[in-house]
């Protein structure tokens, strides 16, 4: 693994972590969606995607897939695994999915 790629995962891992406090305070609006951070591996990055919580659960139930804004997608480091109209669903492989493994803190 390069240390690019070391980085984008790690990146991509902190995005996740803020976006798990948005579900976490939004838990409460059954079925509802909330404003997350698009977690792809470009740091300066700071778009967000509307999700709706149910949705957002299912790709978290993974710790190798991640909601990222159309175009940001990176094929090095992963794979789209499903689409929507505001995002896509991409699932990390090789190194940069076991770095989001082990990244996992969820129980």
């Amino acid at each position: 693994m390069t240390l690019w790629e070391e980085r984008a995962a790690r990146n991509e891992v902190v995005f996740r972590e803020v976006n798990e406090q948005v579900a976490g305070l939004e838990q409460g609006s059954a079925g509802g969606s909330a404003s997350f951070l698009c977690e792809c591996a470009e740091p300066a990055c700071i778009d967000r995607i509307g999700v709706p919580l149910d949705v957002y659960e299912a790709v978290r139930a993974h710790p190798r897939r991640f909601i990222v804004r159309p175009g940001h997608e990176r094929p090095e480091l992963e794979r789209v695994v499903g689409t929507q109209d505001d995002f896509l669903v991409v699932e990390k492989v090789g190194d940069a999915g076991a770095v989001a493994e082990r990244a996992a803190r969820r129980p």
